[in-house]
């Protein structure tokens, strides 16, 4: 009995002691509010505005929604795959004095773009001549199907088909 007696008393001095502890304790910090994010752009440097404009707007079907000149001799394109300004596409930033073409990293991969046709647009990329990396391949356990190229500046493109 008296064992029963020690023990209640110490576990309701325990309780006691950890609402004391947590009276003086901060208080937990509120929730964040949660935030939204969403791709904006990938930007590339390009050596010719010409050719990279002729791949993206002329083989791909982007849209020059911008241009911006941030000091002298510097160009940054602003495309996308129609003139919605928040959506997110590509930045194509060109110096002027730049001669030589740029190297890319081992740290890039590539950029993956959805398509609704990809044969219809490897055939039309085919055709103008542009470096094809891989024809389209079908990965059946992800239902899509994909294909890369190289852009005129040697930057991977993937495009993705997915399946109904």
């Amino acid at each position: 009995m008296k064992c029963r007696i020690v023990a209640t008393l110490f576990v309701a001095c325990s309780l006691v002691s950890l609402q004391s502890v947590r009276a003086d304790a901060p208080p937990a910090p509120a929730a964040a509010p949660a935030v939204r994010s969403q791709l904006a752009y990938t930007s590339y440097y390009v050596l010719d505005q010409k050719r990279a404009l002729d791949f993206y707007v002329g083989q791909l079907g982007m849209v020059e929604r911008q241009r911006i000149t941030p000091s002298p001799g510097v160009t940054e394109i602003v495309l996308g795959f129609d003139k919605e300004p928040n959506a997110p596409g590509i930045l194509l930033m060109h110096k002027a004095d730049r001669t030589t073409p740029y190297t890319i990293g081992d740290g890039f991969s590539r950029t993956i773009i959805h398509v609704s046709d990809i044969k219809a647009m490897m055939q039309r990329l085919t055709q103008a001549g542009v470096t094809v990396v891989r024809q389209p391949t079908e990965v059946a356990s992800l239902k899509l199907s994909y294909s890369m190229v190289r852009d005129p500046d040697g930057y991977l493109i993937e495009f993705i088909q997915t399946q109904q």
